[in-house]
């Protein structure tokens, strides 16, 4: 499936916040994945602060961003290229 920014009760990719939320558990870190190639993106995991950013560092490559959530839905980092 082609890029579609636009969520997916709109016809697009983008899943965040529809399937799923970017906020994590109280006192986690979400990682979500987005494959920038088609767009498509999904939870990886919850984990401690340290977790999350060893998660995305080692996930997070050409065509595929990892982004870490803090428990408010914050974007507290993000790994990987477009």
């Amino acid at each position: 499936m082609p890029y579609d920014p636009r969520p997916v009760s709109e016809g697009g990719n983008s899943g965040i916040d529809e399937r799923f939320s970017r906020k994590a558990p109280s006192g986690k870190f979400r990682v979500v994945m987005v494959d920038t190639f088609d767009g498509t993106d999904s939870v990886v995991g919850d984990y401690t602060r340290r977790g999350a950013q060893r998660v995305a560092k080692k996930k997070g490559g050409e065509m595929t961003k990892m982004y870490v959530y803090n428990d408010e839905g914050k974007c507290v980092g993000e790994t990987g290229t477009f």
